[in-house]
């Protein structure tokens, strides 16, 4: 005869199986979320179709998130100033108003001179480093712009771009006139190691009310409003635009709007799907649960947890196939290394698996005394999971003769970024998969190598 269970076994019992059912049923929602998802794909698909062509010139040749790119496209449109009917037009002026109308920013705007805004592009600092893009005016006020879609922060990055702006471009009664834009697709906060949260989210940090976070889409809808306002009617006007020619002028504003847009998933196209996500969500989640009563955070927690492990699996199963062509071109360049040069190449296996559990991995890697040279590829974890490449060359944090030996030699290799990280310095640059030569990417390496075999003993 079966021994019948006690009452604490009996309560264990019923809370396992209530937990599994719990557990059971959730899986039910996710599945039959999933397939309708599929659905909403094909439908979304069906209406975009029916739509004009939605064609983004800097999609379609592989430049929608490059960070180099971006910056020089936004830098030269702040560039931009000209007459109309006696009116004067600097867009670089348009956004310092849009920056004093949406955080409060002073800039004496009444009294600025266009011709004396200045704007820089990729603005050198002591520290090897480079400012994305710099306004700056007579030493009253400075803005840095801080443009990141992809790559990671470098170690005190942000703060050091601060202290230089201060030391050399601005008098000293106007340095609390220095101002940080963060550009991001998706309003990403600097990490601690660049920007302190002290410094700029408590009171009496020199940056609290100076620091912005701003989503690249949110550029694209202030563009949007700068052609609806009537001072720019004449952009619309055909009149207008065939006396004077315009229409250049309108069509990059177009091609602007919707490439910021795009960068932070906020086309057409995405607030279709969005639209069609929330109703499914609605009509195979949401409903349920209210009629439950169990429409709570916590219950929605586990539902977020559940779709992120999904997410985390179609994630795995994602990045083997965007590491081919990574894979593909580290093959180009070991053809062109010099085979004279002891180096490591990594099995496409092992690439593929530190990609996936380490989100960075390294392709080929080479040492010179203490020295490191690595060519590899990271998997950045944003809305749009991507795969980016690069070259490093690692130095011993410890060391710093080896820092100081490098600093003149290394000008010999403009390309090469520097950062100042916490456990080591290391130089690199970011591999352009699309436009950069396998050949001269190799032609590089071993310039290198020969520099640091020569220069480090």
């Amino acid at each position: 005869m079966a021994k019948s269970l006690t009452k604490k076994e009996n309560i264990l019992l019923t809370l396992i199986n209530a937990f599994q059912n719990d557990e059971k049923e959730k899986l039910n929602h996710l599945g039959n979320i999933s397939k309708s998802l599929i659905e909403v794909r094909k439908i979304v698909k069906e209406e975009m179709e029916k739509l004009p062509p939605q064609f983004n010139v800097f999609n379609s040749i592989n430049l929608l998130n490059h960070e180099n790119y971006n910056s020089n496209l936004f830098a030269n449109f702040l560039e931009v100033k000209f007459k109309y009917n006696d009116n004067e037009i600097s867009f670089a002026k348009l956004f310092l108003k849009y920056l004093t109308e949406e955080f409060g920013w002073e800039f004496d705007l009444e009294n600025i001179k266009i011709k004396d805004i200045e704007i820089k592009r990729e603005l050198p600092t002591e520290e090897r480093k480079r400012i994305d893009i710099f306004i700056g005016y007579k030493e009253k006020f400075a803005v840095i712009i801080e443009n990141k879609i992809w790559a990671d922060d470098g170690y005190k990055q942000l703060e050091n771009y601060y202290n230089h702006v201060k030391k050399n471009y601005i008098k000293k009664e106007n340095y609390d006139k220095i101002y940080i834009i963060y550009l991001t697709p998706y309003e990403r906060e600097p990490s601690e190691e660049s920007l302190s949260k002290e410094l700029y989210k408590e009171k009496g940090g020199k940056l609290y009310g100076k620091f912005a976070n701003i989503k690249h889409a949110e550029i694209g809808y202030w563009l949007e409003g700068i052609l609806k306002r009537q001072e720019f009617s004449f952009l619309n006007n055909e009149e207008e635009n065939n006396k004077y020619n315009y229409k250049l002028l309108k069509s990059a504003l177009i091609q602007i709007i919707d490439n910021e847009k795009s960068i932070s998933g906020e086309n057409e196209e995405s607030n279709m799907e969005e639209k069609e996500i929330k109703r499914v969500l609605n009509e195979k989640l949401i409903k349920e649960l209210k009629n439950k009563g169990e429409l709570t955070e916590s219950e929605l927690d586990k539902y977020i947890e559940l779709f992120d492990k999904a997410k985390d699996l179609l994630v795995k199963e994602k990045i083997p196939i965007i590491t081919k062509k990574y894979l593909k071109f580290t093959k180009e360049i070991n053809k062109y290394l010099n085979k004279n040069i002891k180096y490591e190449l990594k099995s496409d296996k092992d690439i593929i698996n530190n990609v996936i559990n380490e989100n960075f991995a390294t392709h080929i890697y080479f040492k010179v005394n203490k020295i490191e040279i690595k060519i590899g590829s990271s998997y950045w974890i944003e809305k749009n999971n991507d795969i980016g490449s690069d070259y490093l060359i690692i130095i011993p944090k410890e060391d710093k003769s080896i820092k100081n030996k490098l600093k003149n030699n290394i000008k010999k290799f403009p390309n090469l970024e520097f950062e100042d990280q916490e456990e080591n310095n290391r130089y690199y640059y970011e591999i352009d998969i699309n436009n950069d030569k396998p050949e001269e990417i190799a032609n590089a390496i071993d310039k290198l190598y020969e520099l640091l075999k020569k220069e480090i003993k």
